[in-house]
């Protein structure tokens, strides 16, 4: 009963102080819009906690001012703190991100280039593309920010233009391609001279850090020594401080290690000192590198296991936790190194929810951002509509006018396209029936010449038959035989005379021989004969009796000739021929 009564007040004193809080802010005072603007440039690009409120007490006294340019200067500025700051939170960036990104689609926000301008697009999608790939380790989403940054920078502007170059090359940098990241960066190193110091040492910090992965610390070296030039002209005490870190690294990888240790160790005492916390992490871990180096293994695991406590992106995180790992196996901790690999999975695990998470929202913004486009043309589409009845009045009898015409003009179109194909068809016909009569006589003359052949073949193996019962007679000697039989002879040698059998032959196939010759020059007469004696469609039987030869002779010229002829196997030559004589 008392734990009832208990709950209810508790409940009541929250609904109170909420109800208190509303009131509050209902009542707050309104700031002047002018005023608005200069708090947002006062706290804009900062990640602590007075800023975070700044900027909400913004976003609230812009809606109810409904001060457009305000209320996106807040979404801007949110984004950011959340992607920034040490309450970084990938749904708070992405939620913001697409509240901006909504608003800034609508048809009357588009139309006002000034806004648009005062807002400064591409340095947003370079800042959320930044928070995206460096901050939560999403590159493919960074990258599509970056994309939209290209077709906004103004033509000469050299600044923004390497702003936005070094930003590629970082994703090029998260996924290993150091060789692509370089390829990007170096070219940018000519153009330096106006574009000022920051972005300059960002450059430089860019191009040595590839370096760095590359394994090349002669190059890195040479980068930092700038660097620290820089940081020294500009009396920026941490970026002497930060270069003088990443040297400490150089000497380490160039062979010495105990002057890194102490360089490191100086950085160490001045952060320490100074209560720089930014450059901790990196300096704890290289003193753990180092020390696992210098075969100190406590010394490796104390400072690893301190670096895992600074650390702040996720991927700093992971590679940590493989070192530390790796140091308790070396140390035969197998325990330790086995809870250190859990950690790093569930690590891994959290990274994978978020991608899905960009991803979803990327989704989400691409849907909303359409819906909004199709509100703008509905809208259009209705002016439109509505322009068009205002007229229609005065066109009514134009169109009238224009439809009676085109009707006209359809008809007789109608009219003339079916006299024209009526004619088509008739020459179509008359085409078809000359084809069919062409067709016809070549096959009639085809077929004599056929038959002719055959029966000169039949002739000649009548006469052959005879001469060779003549020849069976011996003896006596009887001169009129013999002078019969050479009349048989010079008779069959007349019917067997090739040169009249061809010029029969090439007198229905004219092009036949020219054909055969211009695509196979190499053939000799006896082969075009049996290319002409094939294309009648002789058996091997009667060409072998015109041509007196046996009817193997013929089987194997006329494999020698396929072979020549390059016919495929499931051809024959006279298919090979009467497509030939087609061409």
């Amino acid at each position: 009963m008392f734990l009832n009564v208990l709950k209810k007040i508790i409940l009541l004193i929250i609904s109170l102080a909420f109800c208190n809080s509303l009131y509050a802010q209902d009542k707050e005072r309104l700031i002047k819009i002018s005023d608005l603007d200069s708090l947002h440039d006062e706290f804009y690009g900062q990640a602590s906690e007075e800023s975070y409120i700044i900027h909400n007490k913004l976003l609230r006294q812009s809606k109810k001012l409904s001060y457009t340019k305000g209320i996106l200067s807040a979404y801007k500025s949110l984004m950011w703190q959340h992607g920034v700051s040490s309450r970084a939170n990938l749904d708070s960036v992405l939620h913001y991100a697409d509240l901006f990104e909504t608003k800034i689609a609508t048809k009357s926000i588009q139309a006002d280039t000034s806004l648009i301008k005062e807002l400064k697009l591409p340095e947003y999608y370079l800042n959320k593309g930044q928070i995206l790939a460096n901050g939560f380790g999403l590159p493919e989403q960074g990258l599509e920010s970056y994309f939209k940054v290209y077709p906004l920078i103004p033509k000469g502007n050299i600044k923004l233009s390497i702003a936005y170059n070094i930003s590629i090359s970082e994703i090029y940098y998260h996924k290993f391609q150091y060789d692509k990241a370089l390829e990007v960066l170096t070219p940018l190193l000519k153009d330096t001279v106006g574009i000022g110091s920051f972005t300059k040492k960002r450059l430089l910090k860019n191009i040595s850090a590839n370096y760095v992965h590359k394994d090349m610390p002669e190059k890195s070296y040479t980068m930092h020594k700038a660097l620290l030039d820089l940081a020294i002209k500009d009396n920026d005490i941490d970026g002497i401080w930060w270069t003088k870190n990443r040297l400490a690294n150089d000497y380490f990888r160039l062979g010495d290690v105990q002057k890194a240790i102490d360089s490191a160790l100086a950085v160490r005492k001045y952060c320490i000192e100074n209560n720089t916390h930014q450059l901790i992490f990196n300096n704890t871990a290289y003193l753990s590198t180092f020390y696992h180096a210098a075969g100190n293994l406590d010394k490796a695991i104390a400072y690893r296991k301190e670096a895992l406590q600074l650390a702040s992106g996720s991927e700093y995180k992971k590679d940590t936790y493989d070192r530390l790992a790796e140091y308790y196996t070396e140390k035969k901790q197998y325990l330790n190194a086995i809870e250190v690999y859990k950690k790093k999975d569930e690590l891994v695990d959290s990274l994978r929810s978020n991608e899905k998470k960009a991803l979803s929202s990327y989704i989400d913004s691409n849907i909303k951002l359409l819906k909004e486009k199709q509100k703008s043309q509905q809208i259009l589409f209705d002016m439109e509509l509505l322009e068009i009845k205002n007229k229609k009045q005065e066109l009514y009898y134009l169109s009238i006018s224009a439809i009676l015409v085109s009707i006209i003009l359809l008809l007789g179109s109608v009219l003339l396209f079916r006299k024209y194909k009526k004619g088509e068809k008739v020459i179509e016909v008359l085409k078809s029936n000359e084809k069919k009569l062409l067709e016809e006589k070549i096959m009639l003359r085809e077929n004599e010449l056929e038959a002719s052949a055959i029966a000169l073949s039949q002739r000649i193996e009548t006469l052959t038959l005879i001469k060779n019962e003549l020849d069976e007679i011996k003896k006596p000697l009887i001169p009129k035989l013999e002078e019969a039989k050479r009349k048989i002879d010079n008779l069959i040698r007349s019917a067997s005379d090739m040169s009249i059998i061809t010029k029969r032959i090439e007198s229905e196939y004219p092009t036949m021989s020219a054909k055969l010759l211009n695509r196979y020059p190499n053939l000799s007469d006896t082969q075009i004969r049996y290319c002409l004696l094939t294309k009648m469609n002789l058996s091997i039987k009667e060409t072998a009796t015109i041509l007196n030869v046996t009817p193997d002779t013929v089987k194997v010229a006329r494999s020698r000739l396929k072979k020549r002829l390059d016919i495929p196997s499931e051809m024959s030559i006279k298919m090979f021929l009467d497509k030939l004589s087609k061409e």
